[in-house]
């Protein structure tokens, strides 16, 4: 059973609180290193109407301060609160709206008071990185707060989440899929490509239209291609139009040729396939050779 404690608490009590409305019986799990220290900066903040939880906050202005409590759910030491507290936010289901006032499924979220190490991140550089604050982290870095999360808990179905792994991930891939075959822009091939999604980051490239030029789907992709690209037509040739002065014009490059001397392209084709009989003295006529 919870212990409710209303009254000032021990300095530095480090443990899983809980703050209940006797009103609608709905709780708000948290975790804190100063237990007393947090609930009394959870009375200020509600008593200046500037909570960051709009759901306690409006249940605080709805029923009154004398219908809370705060209670403690678990001693904990420093290290174990954000595991504990995940803990607790799952048994107790206080995100469900219907039973609690907690906004996030994970714990670790804005407004928690502790802040937890992460250690077993790898970059997609290949490099270990120790995460100090993994919400503000993915916030700064544009990532997935949730799938970094369950990638440290080795609870992602995925090793990897937009290049970064953890030690925990639980999927092992028994190869390294690799590429060869990339032509650069400047006409170059370059050497095996082992990890597409890091190069085309590095090359401000899209991975899925590189993919695709690698398996011949697309020909080229910001200028690279693919020794699986389909090889290019040769330029199609008109030999049937006729100028104003009635001359016969073979024209290699249609589109080209109607920008330079200001026709219209579709006019053009609309010769040629004798939807039209004239466009600005230009006409159609067949070759016979």
């Amino acid at each position: 059973m919870p212990n409710k404690i209303q009254k000032q608490l021990p300095k530095q009590l480090s443990g899983i609180y809980q703050i209940r409305c006797k009103r609608n019986g709905k709780i708000y799990v948290g975790s804190a290193i100063d237990l007393g220290a947090r609930w009394n900066l959870h009375r200020r903040s509600l008593r200046k109407n500037t909570h960051h939880n709009i759901h306690l906050q409006n249940a605080w202005n709805k029923y009154g301060e004398e219908s809370f409590e705060f209670s403690i759910l678990e001693l904990v030491t420093p290290s174990a609160l954000l595991q504990t507290e995940q803990h607790w936010i799952d048994k107790t289901g206080c995100a469900n709206r219907k039973i609690g006032f907690n906004i996030f499924l994970l714990a670790g979220s804005p407004g928690d008071a502790f802040v937890q190490t992460w250690e077993g991140f790898v970059a997609p550089e290949g490099n270990e990185v120790t995460i100090t604050n993994l919400f503000d982290f993915c916030r700064q870095n544009k990532l997935d707060f949730p799938s970094m999360h369950r990638l440290a808990k080795g609870e992602s179905k995925l090793k990897s989440y937009k290049g970064w792994t953890h030690k925990n991930s639980v999927r092992q891939r028994d190869y390294v899929k690799t590429y060869d075959g990339f032509i650069a822009p400047n006409g170059k091939q370059v050497g095996t490509i082992t990890n597409l999604a890091a190069f085309c980051r590095e090359h401000d490239l899209d991975n899925t239209h590189m993919v695709a030029v690698a398996k011949g789907k697309l020909n080229n992709h910001r200028g690279w291609t693919h020794k699986n690209s389909k090889k290019k037509l040769g330029p199609r040739k008109y030999n049937g139009f006729i100028n104003p002065a009635g001359e016969r014009v073979v024209i290699t490059n249609l589109s080209a040729f109607c920008r330079e001397h200001g026709l219209g392209l579709a006019h053009m084709h609309e010769l040629k396939s004798g939807k039209r009989r004239i466009h600005k003295g230009w006409t159609w006529r067949e070759n016979e050779n």
